[in-house]
């Protein structure tokens, strides 16, 4: 594409001309949701389970969250599947895992706390 007032080539994409500054007419995206590096930074169209989720399973390694995030993960999928437009399955598959393994840490604890701390000491 040229530009139209100084004739300066410029990408098809472009909203002005590098050289002369003039507007091209292109639209701008206003919509941060569509921007894959927004929605990855920005909690923009994301589900709220997801981003629960998502923190829960990042401290389910102190266990106590751990059963929060797999509950929280499993929302969180609900809710992206029903509402097609959110985002955040990554967060949520993240919760559940997470929340999964901790979990099962965690009643493992209660039921045998010794074999726990001795396998984490190497007793």
């Amino acid at each position: 594409m040229f530009c139209r007032k100084c004739g300066g080539e410029i990408k098809d994409d472009a909203v002005v001309c590098m050289k002369c500054g003039v507007p091209t007419g292109a639209k701008i995206n206003k919509d941060p949701g569509q921007d894959a590096l927004v929605r990855a930074l920005l909690p923009v169209g994301r589900s709220g389970y997801a981003i629960t989720a998502g923190y829960l399973a990042f401290f389910s390694i102190l266990f106590i969250p751990a059963p929060f995030a797999l509950l929280f993960g499993i929302l969180a999928i609900r809710d992206i599947k029903r509402n097609p437009e959110k985002h955040g399955m990554g967060r949520a598959m993240f919760g559940v895992i997470m929340g999964t393994i901790f979990t099962i840490l965690l009643i493992l604890w209660f039921v045998h706390p010794m074999t726990i701390i001795n396998s984490i000491t190497g007793r």
